[in-house]
């Protein structure tokens, strides 16, 4: 399970990387496009093994961490949103004050 270069090492070492200059609302669709990844992989998994009746238990744990890694990069995707949400309002705040 722990082939460095198959599909587990992928899996295991995603990351997201926004573009800095990218806004809340960008961040917030490439949250939604991870989480719908997740969903539609989640459904595409349930349709097999309603087909089949059975599943390739050497592949369902690989499969299982894909959808985790994109339901993780859509949850990082949010969280950036959110930081950057609020960096803009403190930052809207400071300028208001005359602070910078």
């Amino acid at each position: 399970m722990n082939n460095v270069f198959g599909e587990p090492w992928i899996i295991r070492h995603t990351n997201y990387f926004s573009d800095p200059s990218a806004g809340p609302d960008e961040l917030l669709n490439d949250a939604t496009e991870w989480l719908h990844y997740a969903y539609n992989s989640l459904k595409l998994l349930a349709e097999l093994v309603d087909e089949r009746s059975s599943i390739d238990v050497h592949r369902l744990p690989i499969m299982l961490e894909g959808i985790a890694a994109f339901v993780d990069m859509g949850t990082r995707c949010a969280t950036q949103a959110h930081m950057r949400m609020r960096w803009q309002q403190v930052r809207a705040k400071t300028e208001a004050c005359g602070l910078i």
